[in-house]
């Protein structure tokens, strides 16, 4: 194959790339961020903060955009109290469910997340990413 045909192959391989055409799986608007958002089911402080933490992420992630308002087709993440607590040094390791929901309260998934009380952010990455398959399912339900 001479060096020209393959320049172009590459070329449109990357223009195909870039359109989403060459990856299975996108949405149909690629690009189009999530509306989501964060509610807390529990008042003790942290299960705010991890609430907070949970909002702090989508915010930084550009699949997701925050909104409010329960606008349609926006996911609903329900931070809960911790159920587990367990010594762990001089901090607790605790597990926090998190529904994801339709603004209709249809259930689009579930996960526990698991950190310290002083690394809540590290619960807050790991709701972010499960988010993107009950996000996925949004526009199915």
């Amino acid at each position: 194959m001479s060096g020209m045909m393959r320049a172009r192959i590459l070329a449109v391989a990357s223009g195909l790339a870039a359109m989403g055409m060459a990856t299975p799986g996108l949405a149909a608007r690629p690009g189009a961020q999530t509306q989501v958002e964060v509610w807390r089911n529990g008042d003790d402080g942290v299960t705010l903060k991890l609430a907070e933490a949970v909002t702090s992420a989508f915010r930084e992630n550009d699949a997701f955009q925050i909104s409010s308002g329960a606008r349609a087709n926006s996911l609903m993440v329900v931070v809960q109290s911790p159920t587990e607590a367990v010594r762990s040094g001089i901090h607790y390791k605790l597990v926090f469910p998190v529904r994801f929901t339709t603004v209709g309260s249809q259930t689009l998934g579930f996960t526990r997340v698991t950190c310290q009380e002083n690394t809540l952010d590290t619960c807050a990455d790991q709701v972010v990413n499960a988010a993107g398959p009950a996000a996925a399912k949004l526009g199915r339900r």
